[in-house]
C-alpha cells in the first residue's frame, strides 16, 4: 500500500498474512489478480495456497475469478468477512501504469447496505483519484519494486 488513512473510530485493517499469501481474500487481492494477465492469474493460485481465513473465504480459483470477470467495468469488487471476520471491504480497479492499483475502502461492519452505499460512493471518487494520480505523475516507480502491488486507499 503507498497510502491509506484510518482515525480511532475507524482503525485500518490488521494485516496478518502477507498480500500475496492473502490476496484471494480481500478485494484489493481481488482487484490487482483481476488486472494481472490471464497467464500470471492462473499462476497465482498454484503458487499460494488458497487458506480460509474466515467461514466465507473463498478457496476455489474458479469461484475467485467468477466474480472478477463477470462484474461490469467500474463495478466495485468487495470482500464480505472474507479476510477478517466483522470487516467488509470494496475495491475499484485503476490503472495509471504498467502495474495493478486499486482504490479501496474497508468498513469494520458486515452491514451489506452501509457497504453497498459506500462502495457508490467509492466508484464514484476513483474517477477523481485516477485522474488526480495522473495529472500528478505520482508513479514513478524504481525498476526494482516494479511488480509489488500498490493501492491506494482512502477511508
Amino acid at each position: 500500500m503507498t497510502q491509506y488513512r484510518d482515525s480511532p473510530a475507524a482503525p485500518a485493517a490488521h494485516e496478518g498474512v502477507g498480500f500475496r499469501e492473502a490476496a484471494h481474500a480481500s478485494a484489493v487481492g481481488k482487484a490487482l489478480l483481476v488486472q494481472l494477465d490471464s497467464e500470471e492469474r492462473r499462476d497465482h493460485p498454484g503458487r499460494h495456497r488458497m487458506e480460509a481465513f474466515t467461514p466465507h473465504t473463498i478457496t476455489s480459483p474458479e469461484a475467485l475469478f467468477t466474480e472478477p470477470d463477470t462484474r461490469h467495468p467500474g463495478e466495485p469488487l468487495l470482500d464480505l468477512q472474507e479476510y477478517a471476520p466483522g470487516t467488509v471491504c470494496a475495491t475499484v480497479p485503476i490503472r495509471t501504469g504498467t502495474d495493478p492499483e486499486c482504490a479501496a475502502l474497508s468498513l469494520p461492519s458486515p452491514d451489506p447496505h452501509k457497504l453497498q452505499q459506500a462502495a457508490r460512493v467509492l466508484r464514484n471518487e476513483a474517477v477523481a483519484v485516477l485522474l488526480a494520480l495522473l495529472v500528478g505523475g505520482a508513479h514513478q516507480v524504481p525498476p526494482s519494486q516494479a511488480r509489488v502491488p500498490r493501492v491506494v486507499i482512502h477511508g
